[in-house]
């Protein structure tokens, strides 16, 4: 009996140095580092998240839980034995299991998909660790510096509708084609074989007896704006469109500023809802070239949220109040009230071309 007394407090007194061992010095020189292979990135990518974890002592970790509160737009491919997830509607509760040897360092990798446009923060983690007999020791939450920034989803050229592909290539042209819906008259000039009659002028004409035309201004350059309407809902018709249509408008809109770029263009920007670092009031950005202009309107975009900050009837007032002239405009909108066409029919006969590329019911076709 006395031995079996003896054997309880040996035990005990093991259990508890093994314990106070763990608990002062569990954690001591050990090291957890997540990276992601890229921070930027097109929705619908895949990138690796690479988890490095660095026992250097000589006390072994039978087991250590990293836990940490990730976007539930991230997906992971592969779900690992040693990882567990619990989704919600907007937070995943990400966790991995370790078993650390003395003076060993662990790298795992994920991959990971993000098929949803948006910025992605991950502010923390939390790491817990259990002692030889598999109790939980302690808990310590560290701070954590990764963002996600993920863009619209590229087009190619040949996803736009007709009109909108026509007039996109007519813009990245230097020399662009005469089109017939350049309202600014330059002069007049010979009747050339493929020309209307609509731009016959018959007074010139008369005067000469020779067959002449209305020169319409050609787009020398191309210089291309962008107008991303915010607005879901058209309250005239109480028809409202859905986030997977605003969606698709967004990637009409990086990919039309991505075409024009990429061609020696110049591409500038108007969008009339929220955005970061521009809440309450439009984004507006002037038209530049070059990749570091187009990244900032990628990441710009990242951050767009369909909630309306000026009506597009009040911004499209805006712009015609401006009085420019020689704007070339792509209008990416859901609905186009009679209002807004008047308007739209006053900025070219300011001299720009504006052309339409509607989403829904009223898509191009």
């Amino acid at each position: 009996m006395a031995v079996l007394v003896w054997v309880i407090l040996l035990m005990t007194a093991l259990y508890a140095l093994q314990r106070t061992v763990y608990r002062f010095a569990g954690l001591k020189s050990v090291t957890y580092v997540r990276t992601f292979s890229a921070s930027r990135l097109f929705a619908g990518q895949t990138i690796w998240m690479q988890e490095t974890l660095a026992n250097r002592k000589r006390l072994p970790l039978p087991w250590l839980r990293v836990e940490s509160l990730l976007p539930a737009q991230l997906v992971f491919k592969h779900r690992e034995a040693d990882m567990s997830i619990h989704s919600g509607d907007r937070l995943q509760n990400h966790a991995s299991l370790f078993s650390v040897p003395s003076y060993t360092e662990i790298v795992r990798k994920h991959e990971i998909v993000l098929p949803y446009r948006g910025k992605y923060r991950i502010t923390s983690y939390t790491l817990t660790f259990g002692d030889l007999v598999g109790l939980t020791g302690k808990s310590v939450q560290q701070s954590a510096d990764n963002e996600l920034i993920v863009y619209p989803r590229l087009k190619q050229l040949s996803e736009f509708p007709l009109e909108a592909r026509k007039y996109l290539q007519s813009v990245r042209s230097r020399v662009s084609p005469i089109r017939e819906d350049h309202y600014f008259v330059a002069g007049i000039r010979p009747y050339r074989h493929g020309d209307s009659f609509r731009m016959v002028n018959w007074n010139a004409t008369a005067k000469t007896g020779e067959l002449l035309v209305h020169q319409r201004e050609s787009m020398q350059d191309n210089d291309l704006t962008i107008i991303l309407n915010a607005e879901l809902l058209d309250s005239a018709h109480n028809v409202r469109i859905s986030p997977e249509e605003f969606e698709k408008a967004l990637s009409y809109a990086a990919s039309a500023a991505q075409y024009v770029i990429s061609g020696g263009g110049r591409a500038g920007f108007i969008y009339n809802g929220v955005t970061d670092g521009h809440e309450g009031s439009v984004f507006r950005a002037p038209a530049k070239s070059g990749a570091a202009h187009m990244d900032m309107l990628l990441e710009a975009m990242a951050g767009f949220q369909p909630v309306t900050t000026l009506g597009l009837s009040f911004l499209l007032e805006q712009l015609v109040a401006e009085r420019q002239r020689g704007m070339n405009a792509l209008l990416v909108t859901a609905y186009l009230d009679p209002k807004q066409e008047m308007l739209v029919r006053r900025l070219r006969g300011q001299g720009n071309t504006v052309e339409l590329l509607k989403l829904g019911k009223g898509a191009n076709v």
